[in-house]
């Protein structure tokens, strides 16, 4: 297994991945609003990677408003892997969702590095989930269509433009092909998906979700669909990603088995923190 594709020598160093994220986010807040883009606020070298401050997410299903989270505070430092557990509808997955700006809240902010960004437009969201957040499911998510290779090669395609990859295509093609052999699927590059076993197919989503150098990794349920055996496996893999790596990691379980090999554990409890652990 080789880790010198997520070494922290090939990272730019966080002031300089914070100075890109703000151009990125500008650049495309000024495009959509076609207005200048607003002044960076000086950020805060003690601020949590990202946090969730008073936030409030209720559903509607026909005439019924059901209410999911109700005020939730949640913080998480550079370099940690967090569990977040709790019954179902306690709205775990809810939660991440909003912090990965995949949904929005009824109230509240959501911070990244210091800037808020459950606010800003559709475009730069995309962005900010293309380059700075990684993503995994319970369900994989791969395009039955796609080869192994081509999936984990997507999030590249999307954020380059096909011009801009077709010109940089070799540089991303090596690092798709040696984030899959880190992951143990560098024998499975020309495969698809339904020639794949369920804890193979985590593993080819992990590296898609690395592909980018992401600076925070989301996971909901990333076992859930798998055996016990795999879904070990999968976890050996994020916690060595996280230490080895440094990558900071929010996962949602329902498994206190998993959820123990976080460094610590949020419980949500009707949609409130209950208990940080």
């Amino acid at each position: 297994m080789t880790h010198s594709v997520l070494s922290p020598q090939s990272h730019p160093s966080r002031s300089a991945s914070r100075r890109h994220l703000l151009h990125s986010l500008q650049a495309v807040d000024a495009i959509e609003r076609s207005e200048q883009p607003a002044v960076a606020v000086e950020h805060d070298p003690n601020a949590a990677l990202i946090s969730a401050t008073g936030v409030y997410k209720s559903y509607r299903k026909g005439k019924l408003i059901i209410p999911v989270l109700k005020g939730v505070d949640f913080a998480i430092q550079p370099g940690e892997f967090v569990a977040i557990v709790g019954q179902s509808g306690s709205g775990k997955s809810t939660l991440l969702h909003l912090l990965g700006t995949l949904d929005e809240a009824d109230a509240g902010e959501i911070h990244f590095e210091g800037n808020r960004i459950d606010n800003l437009p559709s475009k730069a969201k995309d962005v900010l989930r293309n380059k700075y957040f990684g993503m995994i499911f319970q369900f994989y998510h791969l395009l039955p269509e796609l080869s192994t290779l081509e999936n984990v090669l997507v999030p590249s395609m999307i954020g380059q433009g096909i011009l801009g990859y077709w010109w940089s295509r070799h540089h991303h093609v090596r690092r798709a092909t040696e984030l899959l052999e880190m992951v143990g699927l560098g024998h499975r590059l020309t495969h698809k998906p339904k020639e794949l076993s369920g804890g193979e197919m985590q593993r080819a989503a992990i590296a898609r979700a690395l592909v980018s150098a992401p600076q925070l990794l989301l996971a909901d349920e990333p076992t859930g669909n798998l055996d016990r055996q795999s879904g070990t496996e999968v976890m050996r893999m994020l916690r060595c990603l996280n230490r080895e790596q440094n990558l900071t990691i929010i996962m949602v379980t329902h498994d206190s088995t998993i959820a123990g090999m976080a460094d610590r554990t949020v419980r949500l409890v009707e949609g409130l923190v209950e208990r940080v652990g």
